[in-house]
């Protein structure tokens, strides 16, 4: 993605605009009437639940400094928490949401079923990894990111030899009292998870979770700071959270499971509702654009952009052996594994 001062700069240099191959010139004309009509729009709100709080800070406040004066307001929650918000907005026809960022594909299933979602097709997907590039192909949501959920223990307490390799390792009694989960209730990322457990064990897996008495978070974000501290020895966590945990130089330690990695390709899409269409339009543009995968790199986010490497222990796209999840399937089935959750573990 050309960023602003490039694309003005390019505007003015007439001169030069001849010798700019063609998909450059109009990607360049296409961003500057972009741009000028979100400044007429002035702001957005942005729902995200895919990123940290920090991190999706960050990312709006460079998106003001490289697109001034449009202001990104940040809300940020869980992948149900936020869906719910979305949902009560839709319901009471009030228009405070701007861009549906999620961890839950199956939400955008509904959201697309009901007619909730602006097709949009953005530019900047021209440089993406062919895995989302025609993810929907209707273009009622995008994916904007890439993470991964993955196996944590405490190096400190527990022997490289003896953390988990599996996921089935989480159910070895020598575990009772010292996993550390999250709550699908709550987390559409971990939701993915109980999906592809139940897909490749069946709920017999959770049966036997529950018997080693696991300490169930909300976010998948929860488990990794659990395990981090040493309050449990092994858990689940996103990578972006235990890789980058370890990166800091924490006890955490990561563990691509031998029987599948969940990969969470987490979509952003715009309400139909919105007031601010070219703001949105600007700022998902911006999600996909290599400045704001840079920014996501460097918190160990999967790019998904080709342009873009991830760092260091983070496997590329399309490299790793990965559980992908099915958008359709997580409609279907997700509400009544959150229900048979809930039964099963009490909470």
């Amino acid at each position: 993605m050309l960023d602003r001062r490039t694309l003005l700069t390019t505007s003015l240099a007439a001169g030069a605009v001849a010798v700019i191959p063609a998909r450059a010139q109009d990607n360049a004309a296409y961003f500057t009437d972009l741009y000028e009509k979100a400044k007429k729009e002035g702001e957005l709100t942005w729902y995200i639940a895919h990123w940290r709080v920090e991190i999706a800070e960050r990312v709006a406040k460079r998106f003001t400094e490289l697109y001034p004066p449009i202001k990104c307001n940040v809300v940020r929650a869980t992948g149900q928490v936020i869906y719910q918000r979305l949902s009560q907005d839709l319901k009471a026809k009030v228009a405070n949401c701007d861009v549906f960022s999620s961890t839950d594909l199956g939400q955008y299933v509904s959201l697309k079923a009901a007619k909730q979602l602006m097709p949009f097709v953005p530019k900047n997907l021209a440089d993406c990894s062919p895995l989302i590039a025609k993810f929907d192909p209707d273009g009622a949501y995008t994916i904007t990111d890439g993470n991964t959920t993955v196996l944590c223990y405490n190096g400190d307490l527990v022997s490289a030899a003896d953390a988990p390799k599996k996921w089935t390792d989480l159910i070895d009694p020598k575990w009772r009292g010292q996993v550390a989960v999250a709550h699908p209730g709550f987390s559409g990322a971990m939701g993915g998870w109980v999906l592809s457990m139940t897909n490749l064990y069946g709920w017999e897996f959770f049966e036997k979770l529950k018997a080693n008495r696991p300490q169930v978070g909300r976010s998948l974000i929860d488990p990794p700071t659990v395990v981090a501290t040493g309050e449990r020895k092994v858990g689940i966590g996103s990578g972006v959270s235990v890789f980058g945990y370890s990166a800091r130089g924490t006890s955490l330690k990561g563990v691509y499971p031998e029987d599948g990695t969940i990969l969470t390709f987490s979509p952003t899409g715009i309400p139909a509702t919105t007031t601010r269409p070219n703001a949105a339009k600007l700022f998902v543009e911006y999600l996909l654009g290599k400045e704001a995968a840079e920014i996501t790199r460097s918190e160990f986010s999967v790019p998904v952009r080709n342009d873009v490497e991830p760092a260091p222990g983070i496997h590329p796209l399309g490299t790793l052996k990965g559980i992908n999840k099915d958008a359709q399937e997580m409609h279907e089935k997700l509400p009544e594994l959150i229900e048979r959750w809930r039964d099963t573990f009490g909470v």
